[in-house]
């Protein structure tokens, strides 16, 4: 099964990545940069869904169908289809993860209830990586990038968040 592939791969994801940026770099990133909060797409019967954030260190790069840097690469939520574009129930009014990137870099986000039916462009949400706030929009389900080895399987953008103003 092709998912078990997906699945496998990315615990690596997870493990501490040598050059990772220092905490001055951090600070002087790009004002243009990205962290696309995803779902993959697995060729499966049914398609199974994962979540999957990725940092991308200039809006440009988002556009190219190109893999992030495998230390800008995290796991989202689990389940199926119940990741970013299903949350939350309408009693939390909006739900708070934390994602730990390889590169040491924490990015906490709040995704606002509705997120998954808000039309396209429209803020969905905000963000905070220890250095800087991002805006949080809802993105058009464009292909970001195929996964690498792994015939059929994409990675879908579903809400970006860029630097706030």
């Amino acid at each position: 099964m092709l998912l078990s592939k997906v699945v496998a791969a990315l615990p690596a994801l997870l493990r501490p990545v040598d050059g990772s940026p220092t905490s001055s770099e951090l600070i002087k990133r790009d004002s243009t940069e990205v962290i696309y909060l995803t779902g993959i797409l697995s060729p499966s019967n049914p398609p199974y869904y994962l979540g999957y954030v990725a940092y991308y260190p200039t809006t440009d790069l988002g556009y190219n169908l190109t893999e992030p840097n495998p230390a800008d690469e995290a796991l989202g939520p689990f389940g199926g289809t119940a990741l970013w574009n299903t949350w939350p129930t309408p009693c939390s009014g909006n739900t708070h993860y934390e994602i730990s990137f390889p590169s040491g870099v924490l990015f906490q986000v709040d995704i606002n209830y509705g997120a998954s039916s808000a039309a396209v462009g429209t803020v969905v949400g905000g963000g905070w990586n220890g250095y800087h706030g991002f805006t949080c929009v809802r993105d058009s389900e464009r292909v970001l990038y195929p996964v690498t080895g792994i015939d059929g399987s994409e990675v879908y953008s579903l809400i970006n968040c860029t630097r706030a103003a």
